[in-house]
Parts: C-alpha cells; sequence; structure tokens
C-alpha cells in the first residue's frame, strides 16, 4: 500500500510529463550514502501578511559555528520534501559552501494559504523577494543570494530578478523562458494547446502533502475547491500582462540586468529563451545549450553543468577570480544527422564555443521556395501551390517540438514540401530559422506550420526543427484580427533555434501546412491555403556559420566536461528513456474512424505501480470539420492516510465548435473507494481567434 509520502516523487514525475521541474531525491540519497550527509532543516517563515510558508535549508557538511555562506534560492509548487534537490548536480551547490534554500509556494505543500490562482502569481513573486531579504539576514549567511532553478523555478527566477531585490546577486535558468504566452503549454506561437501536464497539473497539485490529514476541511477549502488552471488560462486567449509579469526583456529592460546563465536543450520548447538572453540582456549573461530534453541530462552526451554553474556562483556570490566572464559566452552542440528514434540514447555532433554571441559569424541565407518543389538560393519563375487543410496533419512531430520526433514522411504527406539539392559538403547552421510566406486563405482564420527536417539518403526524414503562426496574430497578439479571404498576405513564421550540420548527399526539407495535430488546436474553418512560390514568392532563410577546427571542437568538449560523437557512435548507443520527460514509459495510441472521420490520438503514463499515480489524455479531431476538436483527460493520485486508502481524481474536458470552446473539469476525493469531495467546474469559453 502506498503512503503519502511518494506523493514527493510523483510531483518529480508529474513535471516529468510536460516541462517543469520535479527533484529527483533518489539520486541524491544514492550520491549522500557515499559522502558526509548534508545538514538539512525544515523551518517555516512567516510572510508579511501573516502566511506561513515552508523552507528546507541544505547547509555545507561539517559547517563551523558562526560559519557563514552565500544562498542559493529555488520555489515552486511541486512540494518536494527537505533534501530535494531538483537535478543530481544541484547536491554539488551545498557541498561547494553555499546554503541551498527551497521553498514550496504558498498554498501548496507544506506552506499555508490558498491554492494560487496561476502560475507565477503576485503572491508567490511577493513571497520570492520577501523570502530572499529574509535568507540574507540569517545569522550563517553572507547577506548575497543566487536564485536557481529548472522550468517553473527557472521562470519566477527571471521574474523575481526583474525585480531586483537587493541581495540578489546572480541567477541560474536551466530550460525556461522569458516568453510565457508564446513558448510554454497554453498558447504556443498563439494558438490553443492542451496536453498531459496540464491534465496533471489540474488535479495533482491541489492534493495534500505527507504528513497532513487529506480529509482535513481547511486544507480542501484551500486546495481542492479552487479552481483549475486549465479554466483560468482558457479565458486568456490573447496575449497581454496576465502573461507578461513584467518578465520579458523587450518589454522590461530591467529584467535582463541581473547576472543570468541559460541553460537550454535543443529538444525542449523553451530553446529560444536560452540564445535571446543574450540579444535581450544588460547584464552579464552566459549560455550552455546542449543536446538534451527537458531533462537537460538525455540524450546524451551529457556535460558538467554543476561545475559550469559553480563557476557562474563563486564569481558573483564569492568575489572568486575564475575568469568565468573572460571564457567564451556561449557553449553549444552542433548536431549531425541521426536516425529518427523516439527513443535513442545519444544525439551525434561537437560542441562549440563563442567568445561573444553578438560578434559570432552567423550569416543568413536565403533560399527560395520554386513551383518543382525545390529549394534553394535561386528563384525560378513565379507559381502558386495550393494545400486544402488536412487538421489531423502533424501527429508525428509530437506535442510541440520537444524530444526526439519520429520520421516524418507520413505527416509531410498532407503538407506542402520543398526539398534542396543534396548537399555536395558540409552546411553548418546555428540559430534561429526564419520562413517568410507570401500566401493567402479561403476563410478568416487559419494557423501556419513551418517545419525544417533533414533527409537522408534513403529517404529517411528527421525533424530539425518548427515553427508556427496564428494568422490572426501576424500583426499583434494582444490585439488579434480576422484575415480577409482571398488577400495576399506576407507572413513570417520564425522557427524555433537549432543547431544542425547537413552532410554532404542529405537534403534540406522545408514543409508547410495549416495544421500540427494534437500539438496545436485546430483553427475553426475548413480552409484551402494559396502559397506563392519562386520569383517574388515565399523563402526560408537559414542562420549560416562557418565550420570549426577539429582542435576547437575538441577544446569546447573539454571545457563541457562532455565528449563530441561521430555519427557511427551515437547510432551504437543503445537506446533509452529520460525520467524526465515525455519518452519515459509511455503508452500511446492512434486510430482513425472513417465513418466519422475523426482521428484520435492517445498517451497514458503510470508511473512507480498500479497503486500509485495515472495520466491518460485523448485527443480527437475531425478533418472535415475541423472545429469539432476535443480533448479529455484523466488523472488520478493513490496514496494512504492512518490505515485509509486515499485517491484523488480529475477530469478535463475540452471540446470545440466553431464559436466556442465547451470546457468541463470535474475533481473527486475518495476515501476507502467512496467519494467523500467533487467539485465541478463547466463554462463556454467564446473563441477569441483560435
Amino acid at each position: 500500500m502506498r503512503t503519502q509520502k511518494p506523493l514527493a516523487a510523483l510531483t518529480a514525475l508529474l513535471v516529468a510529463l510536460l516541462a517543469m521541474m520535479a527533484p529527483a531525491a533518489v539520486a541524491a540519497a544514492g550520491a549522500a550514502a557515499e559522502k558526509p550527509a548534508l545538514v538539512l532543516e525544515q523551518r517555516r517563515v512567516t510572510m508579511r501578511d501573516g502566511t506561513a510558508v515552508a523552507v528546507c535549508l541544505a547547509k555545507p557538511p561539517g559547517a563551523r559555528a558562526g560559519q557563514r555562506f552565500p544562498v542559493l534560492f529555488t520555489t515552486d509548487a511541486y512540494a518536494g520534501p527537505c533534501g530535494y534537490f531538483g537535478r543530481a548536480w544541484y547536491e554539488d551547490f551545498v557541498r561547494a559552501g553555499y546554503v541551498v534554500a527551497y521553498k514550496h509556494v504558498r498554498g501548496t505543500g507544506d506552506s499555508d494559504g490558498t491554492f494560487p490562482d496561476k502560475e507565477y502569481s503576485d503572491h508567490e513573486l511577493d513571497d520570492a523577494v520577501e523570502m530572499i531579504g529574509w535568507l540574507a539576514r540569517q545569522p550563517w549567511s553572507t547577506g548575497r543570494v543566487g536564485m536557481f532553478g529548472t522550468s517553473w523555478s527557472g521562470f519566477n527566477s527571471m521574474m523575481v530578478a526583474a525585480r531586483r531585490p537587493p541581495a540578489l546577486r546572480a541567477i541560474v535558468v536551466n530550460v525556461g523562458t522569458d516568453n510565457f504566452y508564446h513558448e510554454d503549454a497554453r498558447f504556443p506561437s498563439g494558438i490553443f494547446h492542451m496536453d498531459d501536464y496540464i491534465m496533471a497539473a489540474d488535479i495533482m497539485l491541489v492534493t495534500t502533502p505527507p504528513g497532513r490529514d487529506p480529509f482535513d476541511e481547511t486544507l480542501l477549502r484551500q486546495r481542492f475547491d479552487q479552481q483549475p488552471w486549465s479554466l483560468t488560462k482558457i479565458r486568456q486567449q490573447r496575449d497581454g500582462e496576465f502573461w507578461r509579469r513584467s518578465l520579458r526583456r523587450d518589454q522590461d529592460p530591467r529584467a535582463g540586468e541581473v547576472p543570468t546563465m541559460m541553460i537550454g536543450a535543443w529538444h525542449d520548447p523553451y530553446r529560444d529563451a536560452a540564445l535571446r538572453a543574450l540579444e535581450r540582456s544588460s547584464g552579464p549573461v552566459r549560455t550552455v545549450i546542449g543536446p538534451w530534453n527537458h531533462s537537460t541530462e538525455f540524450p546524451g552526451p551529457s556535460a558538467e553543468l554543476g561545475r559550469a554553474t559553480l563557476e557562474w556562483w563563486d564569481h558573483f556570490l564569492k568575489d572568486k577570480k575564475n575568469g568565468v566572464l573572460d571564457r567564451p559566452q556561449v557553449y553549444a552542440y552542433m548536431r549531425r544527422p541521426y536516425a529518427p528514434i523516439i527513443t535513442r540514447a545519444k544525439i551525434p555532433g561537437e560542441w562549440r564555443a563563442i567568445d561573444r554571441w553578438r560578434d559570432a559569424s552567423i550569416t543568413p541565407r536565403r533560399w527560395t521556395l520554386n513551383t518543382d518543389g525545390s529549394i534553394g538560393p535561386d528563384a525560378a519563375a513565379a507559381g502558386v501551390h495550393r494545400l486544402r487543410m488536412v487538421a489531423s496533419t502533424g501527429v508525428a512531430a509530437g506535442l510541440g517540438w520537444i524530444d526526439v520526433a519520429p520520421d516524418q514522411r507520413p505527416g509531410d504527406a498532407t503538407a506542402l514540401v520543398y526539398e534542396s539539392a543534396p548537399f555536395t559538403s558540409e552546411l553548418q547552421i546555428l540559430g534561429q530559422p526564419v520562413a517568410q510566406l507570401v500566401t493567402s486563405i479561403d476563410a478568416r482564420r487559419a494557423n501556419w506550420f513551418v517545419k525544417l527536417s533533414d533527409v537522408a539518403p534513403d529517404g529517411t526524414t528527421t525533424l530539425i526543427t518548427g515553427g508556427a503562426l496564428n494568422g490572426a496574430h501576424r500583426e499583434s497578439s494582444t490585439a488579434p484580427t480576422m484575415m480577409e479571404p482571398g488577400k495576399r498576405y506576407s507572413l513570417s513564421v520564425p522557427l524555433l533555434a537549432t543547431s544542425w550540420i547537413f552532410q554532404p548527399g542529405h537534403r534540406l526539407r522545408i514543409s508547410v501546412a495549416n495544421a500540427l495535430f494534437p500539438a496545436y488546436w485546430p483553427s475553426a474553418e475548413p480552409l484551402t491555403m494559396s502559397l506563392e512560390v519562386g520569383q517574388g514568392g515565399s523563402t526560408f532563410t537559414l542562420p549560416v556559420i562557418a565550420p570549426q577546427s577539429a582542435a576547437a571542437a575538441a577544446q569546447a568538449a573539454k571545457d563541457m566536461g562532455s565528449r563530441n560523437l561521430t555519427v557511427a557512435e551515437a547510432e551504437d548507443a543503445a537506446t533509452g528513456a529520460s525520467t524526465y520527460t515525455w519518452n519515459g514509459p509511455v503508452r500511446s495510441g492512434y486510430s482513425r474512424d472513417d465513418i466519422a472521420a475523426t482521428i484520435t490520438v492517445s498517451r497514458g503514463y503510470q508511473w512507480q505501480s498500479p497503486d500509485g499515480e495515472d495520466v491518460s489524455v485523448e485527443f480527437t479531431v475531425d478533418d472535415d470539420d475541423p472545429a469539432r476538436s476535443s480533448f479529455v483527460g484523466r488523472a488520478s493520485v493513490k496514496s494512504a492516510w492512518q490505515g485509509q486508502q486515499v485517491e484523488w481524481r480529475g477530469t478535463t474536458e475540452v471540446r470545440s465548435d466553431a464559436t466556442a470552446f465547451e470546457y468541463r473539469h470535474f475533481r473527486q476525493l475518495l476515501r476507502d473507494g467512496k467519494v467523500v469531495r467533487e467539485r465541478e467546474w463547466k463554462e463556454r469559453v467564446p473563441r477569441d481567434h483560435q
């Protein structure tokens, strides 16, 4: 029988569902068995409004009485137990002479208060600023504080830094973004999105922490009875202050003043922020971006991120003259082509160091999409290609430019496809490709999706990166407008930043479509898209960078404590799975109903044991009537309390028609199999340019 203690592991695995942070206590515990134990102290700190929040303090082993240390602070709502760090290498911070403080967001875990109305609420950010001041004043503190985190806690690290608390000297952001609206899980590129994480968060974040009565009436009112975030977010379908939270560097210059180290991953949806910080920050910035997914560990090769971040902390919090600001500002892993196997363990490629990003020798190279289906530097005669939208297009792209995707040929069969001639020499790219589409539609709203892929000599097609645009947001995401049927538009579609080394004999492929299911909710009208190609038509721009020497690549890998991998070495590596993200233990399915003309995609997870946690989602779309789409998600959490079986259940349903989303969330709490509390939220939410 499960007890409530494994709920901490559950929240870790919940984050594995899409993109958030969930510390791995097991790895830390194994390491601690061979090293002196850390000094752990659970504290409750009263905020200025009287709410007590829980914070765990991890202090260096062997600390002497009166000894002072700089403090590294992190906070999220995943409610890990004391001594729960987030990544295995975070423990290195404590052993290197830092106090690490981990706080549960108010209304979650062991912190008092009401469950927040959204991530990064005013209370969350105010509490973080107040906690930084409290940490700076403690007798074991030097008064210098750094803030760090993965995903959620990386987001709020940037938001808190924008508020400039006096004691905050530097931050480290692991797979996070400063553009919450366009790059996070609800409206990527301005287009409505549902997934496993959104479903799971609706129930798993309101569960009762270990050691507390799950049937306590006060806790139930403060958590179980609170409105689900999925309903809050579906009401906010356009960009604005609700999403920006004074975070974006292009909106708030102060957001980039605090020294910032960004860690990104080429198979993570937040990768753009790692490079964007280099371009828009006024303070010191360092970036590492590797071949990984949201774990920043898998697929390999891994890197010594703990050592790299400690150099950052030591410089800004301990005044060590370690030359960190004199070293290359960017370390990026340049990927080479690989077979598109979603469980692959290694990515071939080489590390590259760039002294200063703004001085990097990256040259935009524009290619033209042509009438014969080619793409190249020369424009052929003008022409027009037309495509009827197939709303179920895109299953092979996964749930939104994350993790290694399978072969793209099935999805490209219902898209417009353009290929280059085989390369005769290497072509390297690093940065953000951009498609400029000259296009029109016979409807009033549509989305555009562009994929960049590598085609091997045998035809195998590997997704490199992709991008999307809600046509109604072509001029503004804060004030979207419908499109005019038949009108000619020039639309800029930025793709997510990437790296790639095209090999001789391989070809570059661009595919263009108006759907990418189930990663993006289908637009509401059947449509045919016209794409102008050739002279005066659509183009694609690549960020080309000159090859580096073998010696430079070897030195960059050494600097990162990593290695460079040949294609043969990577293909010989065993397959594997990340315990943090999508390609962990997943059950999935795909079915087509030819009579109803619907396609259904399902995904599910069950961690630990059948008596633990389960999340399942199902997406359905109608190719003939794309407005008629649906999402059904279910999550359950099981534990025990004083000999009683406890289960939280949640169901979230979203069904659309041409004008609105029909929303329903149903939440239950069971004791020994009997329902003791339930809540339901139902609302018809108008589609706002979706």
